[in-house]
């Protein structure tokens, strides 16, 4: 990135997992927030000043994440953090941050309270499970589910979402499987959603874990029988299922890199003239960092200041959604983000419902 005038920077920190089960999306984050800080600066950067982005490996162990903003803040002197990261370390983060810096939390999640100088612009797991669970009992007939998810607070809150919503529409969760990250063999699994009578699959797994079960339940034939509805299955991720293990599989998301809108042909038309035609998959997670480089500098506009602690401190007013994806308008996900369905085909994810009405 370039300098302004006067030589000084915005730093901006993202913060997301490099490696390990997580790591799939960093291309695409990466990708995302270069083109949402280079179309920032082309507009005179914030109030002036360029931003720089510095990129940082949150892992996914709260250990790992301390260290990582530990070093963003004393080492690196960020002005500012994005995390596009598993909650599972978002409030480990708030805290080690502790309003020295603002945060700009941009996964979709549970929709709980975040920490102090926080704010999350991501969707929530109810506001896309309600609609998507009703449309698939009428559409599908499913009434039957049976849910797989890894051990850690987002499956486990997306659990008692799917509690609920079984008992609002009277449907029934026939079974439940929380799993460790890494899964050897699903062979037992399996066999017990097989005998359960689910007519469907709801899945809370993160990254590779999607991919490997996925990827088993196509193996073992269970495909062509049972549906699948996969939270957070993205472009990303289909990728990695593949498309020999994608037949029924289901999703719901604000975002589908191939649903056409004037505002998203015109971010996909910036990212791939800067990355070219095979660059990373684009997918709700990635778009979530573009939008956080914007929602930062639009912070600074709105107030006037870029000084990191007002910034901070401002966040620390518990803001909502609403108040800063009016900064949005014009995004591809814009500031009231919508619901759909998508359904796989192959490794493209096809808009098949607007969910939003």
């Amino acid at each position: 990135m370039g300098r302004s005038s006067n030589g000084r920077t915005i730093k901006v920190g993202m913060l997301h997992p490099r490696s390990g089960v997580a790591g799939m999306w960093a291309p695409s984050i990466d990708a995302a927030a270069i083109v949402g800080a280079a179309e920032v600066n082309s507009t005179g950067g914030i109030l002036g000043e360029e931003i720089e982005l510095v990129f940082a490996d949150s892992g996914f162990s709260i250990a790992e994440a301390v260290n990582a903003v530990d070093t963003l803040i004393e080492v690196d002197g960020v002005d500012a953090i994005v995390g596009a990261h598993p909650s599972n370390i978002r409030d480990a983060v708030s805290r080690q941050i502790s309003s020295k810096v603002p945060y700009i939390y941009t996964a979709q999640y549970e929709g709980i309270a975040c920490g102090p100088a926080t704010v999350a612009t991501g969707s929530t797991d109810y506001e896309l499970m309600a609609p998507a669970l009703a449309w698939l009992r009428a559409e599908k007939q499913a009434e039957r589910f049976f849910f797989v998810g890894n051990d850690y607070i987002w499956p486990r809150m997306a659990l008692g979402t799917t509690r609920g919503l079984m008992r609002q529409m009277g449907t029934f969760l026939v079974g439940q499987a929380i799993l460790p990250i890494k899964v050897l063999d699903y062979t037992a699994l399996l066999r017990q959603i097989a005998g359960s009578g689910a007519q469907m699959v709801i899945t809370a797994l993160v990254g590779q874990a999607a991919v490997d079960f996925h990827r088993a339940f196509a193996a073992a034939g269970m495909d062509e029988k049972i549906l699948r509805f996969g939270l957070i299955i993205d472009e990303t991720v289909i990728c990695g299922i593949g498309a020999e293990a994608s037949t029924n599989l289901f999703t719901a998301s604000s975002y589908f890199a191939e649903r056409h809108s004037r505002s998203n042909d015109h971010f996909l038309e910036l990212y791939h003239d800067a990355f070219g035609a095979f660059a990373p998959p684009v997918s709700a997670g990635s778009v979530g960092a573009y939008e956080g480089v914007h929602v930062l500098a639009g912070l600074a506009n709105d107030l006037q200041t870029r000084d990191a602690r007002a910034l901070a401190h401002h966040l620390g007013q518990l803001l909502s959604r609403p108040s800063v994806r009016h900064m949005l308008d014009g995004k591809p996900m814009g500031q009231w983000p919508a619901a759909y369905m998508g359904r796989a085909d192959g490794v493209t994810l096809r808009v098949v419902a607007d969910l939003t009405h």
